[in-house]
């Protein structure tokens, strides 16, 4: 069948049916490129206002990292002054205000560090290490450190630690040991009464590893677990009550939290059937050394919730050590602490002033900044460990001096020469432990009661010398007690 011959109206139509169909395509491709173009000048436009978000995140955080060293550093050379005072006087009052400063400084250190926290979480930066960690020292510590905060708010710290846990374990010490710091303080300011009893459990794993938790028991927590579980679920941008003027304590609770599952270890907050609130602190982790932390009831009986110094008074006016840092804003604090020790102590602020002396004097210990380096970027241990010449012992003691965000792993201490580290701000009395520790045994003395009131080391004997003089032997009594106290 032939097709009639279009007719003209008809050849007229398909001419406009094809025009618009022609058009219709040039829009959708003239659209088509007029997306692209906007679209991709949307994201090169995203890409810089992120980058200029995350500068401006940068710039934040230097400040507020500067700012807290600048405020920890300030406050450790408080606490060293206090520390002083405490030692020098004997009077009952002015040392138990020293006690309350030492308390408050610690909370201060430990809430700068806290932001520091803060901000590299909310960054994604915390890094994690997996170094042999003495976990009897780790608990002794905390507990020493929180027990002032919580007797202070008539809270009873009651212990229950299985002396059986594993003392020696790979871990993150100093980030765990931040984690029960903080926890503990949201705690003292969040308690009214009663009791907080903290107690540990373990297991092995069918991988071989080892299961430990860590219980904590609130009997009068003023915050619900159920807040306390919303504020972990939440994220940083969306954790509005994290600033909430009717919550105390609760950023040092998300930090905690957070940092623990950081470090691989589970947090959980929960109720008991006695409606206290609970913690469980869980870490699985490698077994170095299986003996137990023992009795740390005992330990920390003996230490008074930090009511003592920490570390002996010790004599050693042959030793001479040298404290290199660029930042040396504790000299007078370490003076000050070391004075009564006889030690010589040499300071040097750079690499070249640091090797001078090291070349010109023979030193038992070295305190050497981890970032110093001369002009070629060889650090300072690197040329001791060298066998330079002039250069007296090449195996002495070196102490690693490290800020938290360059912190050193064990093997990257190892590979770099050191013998130990400590972190910045260095506080005094870490500087005395590690000195009594790697000082040549024959030039250091520890005192001890005998010290004080040689000859003497009971009652028993002030009654013996007192001989049947009344007077004498109190007033002898009351010389014993300060000289121990003291101590």
């Amino acid at each position: 069948m032939k097709y009639p011959i279009l007719s003209g109206d008809a050849s007229f139509q398909i001419l406009i049916l094809s025009s618009v169909l022609i058009i219709a395509v040039l829009f959708i491709a003239a659209s088509g490129a007029f997306y692209l173009k906007t679209r991709k000048k949307y994201i090169l436009e995203n890409i810089k206002l992120r980058d200029q978000v995350r500068r401006i995140g940068d710039d934040r955080n230097i400040l507020l990292n500067n700012l807290t060293r600048e405020v920890k550093s300030g406050m450790v050379s408080v606490l060293g002054m206090n520390e002083l005072i405490m030692r020098e006087s004997h009077d009952d009052g002015i040392r138990d205000h020293a006690a309350h400063i030492k308390t408050s400084g610690e909370d201060i250190i430990a809430l700068m560090q806290g932001t520091l926290d803060y901000a590299k979480l909310e960054r994604g930066l915390i890094d994690v290490f997996r170094d042999d960690m003495d976990l009897a020292s780790l608990l002794i510590d905390v507990i020493s450190v929180s027990g002032p905060s919580l007797r202070n708010k008539g809270l009873i710290l009651d212990l229950f630690l299985d002396k059986d846990t594993p003392g020696t374990i790979k871990g993150d010490y100093e980030k765990l040991r931040r984690s029960f710091l903080n926890l503990f303080s949201f705690i003292s300011k969040n308690s009214t009464k009663g009791y907080v009893k903290f107690s540990s459990f373990h297991k092995e794993t069918e991988d071989g590893d080892c299961l430990i938790t860590f219980r904590i028991i609130c009997e009068s927590l003023t915050s619900s677990s159920s807040g306390l579980e919303n504020v972990l679920l939440n994220g940083l941008s969306d954790n509005k009550l994290l600033f909430s003027k009717k919550e105390t304590g609760l950023l040092e609770f998300f930090i905690a939290g957070n940092v623990v599952k950081a470090i691989g270890g589970d947090f959980k907050v929960f109720e008991t059937v006695d409606e206290e609130v609970a913690f469980d602190l869980s870490l699985k982790t490698e077994i170095v050394d299986a003996t137990g932390i023992g009795d740390i009831k005992k330990v920390v009986r003996k230490r008074s919730f930090g009511s003592e110094p920490e570390t002996g008074r010790f004599y050693s006016p042959a030793s001479r050590i040298l404290y290199a840092d660029k930042d040396l804003g504790n000299i007078s604090v370490i003076k000050a602490l070391l004075e009564p020790s006889g030690i010589v102590i040499d300071f040097a602020s750079d690499c070249e002033e640091a090797l001078t002396l090291i070349r010109i004097n023979e030193y038992d210990v070295i305190f050497a900044d981890a970032e110093l380096k001369d002009d070629a970027g060889i650090k300072l241990v690197g040329h001791i460990r060298s066998g330079e010449p002039n250069i007296l012992d090449v195996r002495k003691p070196c102490i690693a001096i490290f800020d938290e965000s360059v912190r050193l792993s064990e093997e990257e201490m190892g590979r770099g020469g050191y013998t130990d580290m400590v972190s910045k701000p260095v506080n005094p009395a870490v500087i005395e432990s590690m000195l009594i520790r790697y000082l040549p045994s024959d030039k250091v003395d520890i005192a001890d009661e005998s010290y004080f009131c040689p000859g003497i080391r009971s009652e028993h004997d002030i009654r013996k010398y007192s001989e049947g003089y009344d007077d004498l032997y109190k007033a002898a009594v009351g010389i014993y007690k300060r000289a121990k106290k003291y101590r």
